[in-house]
Formats: structure tokens, sequence, C-alpha cells
């Protein structure tokens, strides 16, 4: 009977097996000789699946148990009140995670060596690994990603429940040292930082230019009206500046109206990852100052094309990019990034060593080495 790792994670939309950067961390599990098990739950609220026909098609997509890539992955359907009722006391959607998940957990661990539960994120996944770990004291560890921990980090109730549940799961996982630091002014002593891995595509070697690049959703926390001003500024000096901006969001009309018709601003939306890859390719600098920030593989990948990269200061990029060694780390400040930026477009020789560097950091973040550690640290 094989070892077995049990995943625990949830669906993101209709375009993915579930979460995609989770399935390649399963992948690269089962290239190290584990059978691999994951439990994709889809949140279900009640009624709306009737006069939402994107819900309806999710839910009839998303059903049983497929084989996908060597995988074995469960979809269950999980009742779900969103963030309704986020920061109450109790953790309403971890636990109907944890209901729509024991039965079938329960019959695996009969037929299978169960060696480990890996949930991700903390919030929902890690309250259902909680509790199965306090049923069946099988070793387990909380991947805390970002958004999901920051969100119970910054309330009192979601602060009680890190520090409850950290008492009893063997080990929380932090993709980043800002996540490890919180986690330490809690007392818990069990986190360990292991980094995501990032996918890799195949360079086109296409011709760089000496201009701006930034990739996120466009919200107020990934401060791309920061970028548009920092933008500005250096393109006093260098009037041919461009900036390409990809990404969708609400932000959207009002980013646009900043950039004022600027037909160097380029607005590219949301794009598949190959058309990310030769963008970072074809641009000098990436920028992206933004905050809250779990870790941000969109930094990695800009530095594995070798992009001046510059991050914002404490968050969850901070101890990955060392300042002026693979790339920059800036208060969000459009005036210090405008700064920044017209150093390197004065003097681009100067910085080919800091791209190197930066290539280099990145290239180690692969899902494999990923894997490799979790192995380790489970001690298996």
């Amino acid at each position: 009977m094989g070892k077995t790792i049990v995943i625990l994670s949830h669906v993101t939309s209709s375009n993915s097996l579930y979460c995609d950067y989770v399935h390649s961390h399963a992948i690269a599990l089962k290239n190290e000789g584990y059978n691999v098990i994951v439990f994709a739950c889809i949140n279900y609220f009640p009624f709306l699946s009737i006069f939402n026909k994107n819900k309806r098609f999710i839910y009839n997509k998303y059903k049983g148990k497929k084989e996908i890539n060597g995988i074995t992955i469960f979809y269950k359907k999980k009742l779900s009140f969103s963030k309704l009722f986020y920061n109450s006391r109790i953790n309403y959607n971890g636990f109907f995670y944890y209901l729509s998940v024991k039965k079938l957990f329960k019959s695996i661990i009969k037929k299978w060596n169960v060696v480990l539960v890996d949930a991700h994120t903390f919030k929902v996944e890690g309250y259902a690994a909680y509790r199965l770990k306090k049923r069946y004291s099988i070793k387990t560890f909380i991947t805390c990603h970002g958004s999901s921990f920051n969100d119970s980090f910054n309330n009192k109730n979601g602060k009680r429940q890190i520090k409850k549940i950290g008492q009893i799961i063997d080990n929380y996982i932090c993709v980043s040292e800002k996540i490890k630091n919180q986690l330490n002014t809690l007392d818990i002593s069990n986190a360990v930082v292991i980094y995501n891995g990032i996918n890799f595509f195949t360079r086109k070697n296409l011709k760089r230019e000496n201009n701006i690049i930034t990739i996120g959703s466009l919200t107020f926390d990934k401060n791309i009206d920061v970028v548009i001003k920092s933008y500005k500024i250096v393109k006093e000096k260098h009037p041919k500046l461009k900036l390409t901006i990809i990404g969708d969001g609400p932000d959207m009309n009002k980013l646009k109206n900043l950039a004022k018709d600027d037909q160097d601003i380029i607005f590219l939306g949301h794009v598949s990852n190959s058309i990310v890859y030769e963008n970072l390719e074809k641009n000098l600098i990436f920028v992206l100052p933004s905050s809250p920030e779990g870790f941000g593989i969109v930094y990695a990948e800009a530095m594995y094309n070798k992009c001046i990269t510059i991050g914002t200061k404490g968050e969850g990029i901070d101890g990955f990019i060392k300042n002026g060694v693979n790339g920059f780390l800036v208060d969000i400040d459009y005036l210090k990034i405008a700064n920044i930026i017209c150093d390197i477009l004065d003097n681009p020789s100067k910085y080919g060593n800091l791209q190197v560097k930066a290539f280099l950091s990145a290239k180690k973040l692969t899902w494999q080495n990923n894997a490799k550690k979790y192995i380790e640290l489970l001690g298996d």
C-alpha cells in the first residue's frame, strides 16, 4: 500500500482543475513517489445557482471523481456563506468544508496509508485539516498563501483561530518570511518558510526594450495607480517610455481615466500565461508596489525573465528580493519608485549583474524543490 498525501483545496473558477498552483504542487509530490489525492471543494451558495447560469455550469462541470496527470481528484460541493460571517467566532465556511469531506476521508484512510494532510489555504481548508488532525492524529500541514491568512490575522477572532489551530497541527507552511514573522508575533513556533514553485515557459528570445510592465488584479491593494504616477514622472525625462498593464478588475476604468488617453500606456486586460511571459521578456522593468501581498509569484516570473524587479518593502516578496542585489524593495511612494526607474533607464548597463542574480534566484523556485522541502519536513 503506497504512502498517500491528501491535499485539501478548492475550485477557483470554471477554467481550471481547481487551483493551478496546488495542482502543480500535487504533481511534484507524485513525482517524489507518493500517491496524491485532492479534495477540491466547490462553494455552494443556497438558491444562488437558480439565478446564476455560471454557477450552475460550475456545479455541473465539477463533480465526482477524476484522474488528471496521475492525481486523483474528488470534487465535493460545500455550503458557503462567502464572507458574510467571516470575522465571527465560529468558522462556518471551514466547518462546512469539514462536513463535506469527513466521510470521504474516513473511507480513504481505510484503503490508503495516509501519511500527510496538506491543506491550502488557512481559513477554510486549514480549519477542516485541524478537525481531521484532532480526529485521526495524522501529520498535518497548513500552507498559508496570503490573502486568506491576512484576512484572519487582521481581526481578533481570526488571530484566536490561528493560535488555536497552531497548537494542534504539526506545521504552518509559510510562502513568505512576512507570514512567518506574523505567526511569530502570536508565539507560534511551528512555522516554516517554503516558497511556491513557478511554471517556467520557454523564452522566445524577443527583443527587450527599456520599458515598464506591471501585472496584477486591478484592485486597490495592487497600487497600479502608483505605477502610473511613477511612469508619468519618468516620462518627462524619457518621452518614448511605454507602460504595459496586464490584468483586469474593478479599478480598470479608474486607472484608464488616470492614464488620460496616453497612447503609451497599454492595457492588455487578462491574458494567457504565455502572453504574460512574452511581455515580461520584452520589457526591462517590472513594478508592482502591492500591499498586502503574501508572496506574489509574478515577481519571481519577472525575475526569471530577467526583468529588473521592483517590489514592496515589508511585504511577502521581501526576503526573496534582496534590495539592490537581485531587485529593489521600495515604500509605496511614486516619487521613490520614479527615482529608481530613472536611474535604471539612465544606466541600464549598470544593472546587468542584478538581472543575472534575479534569474538565478527565480530559477530555484521549481515545484520539485517545493515538494522535496515538504517531504523533508514530513520526515518520511
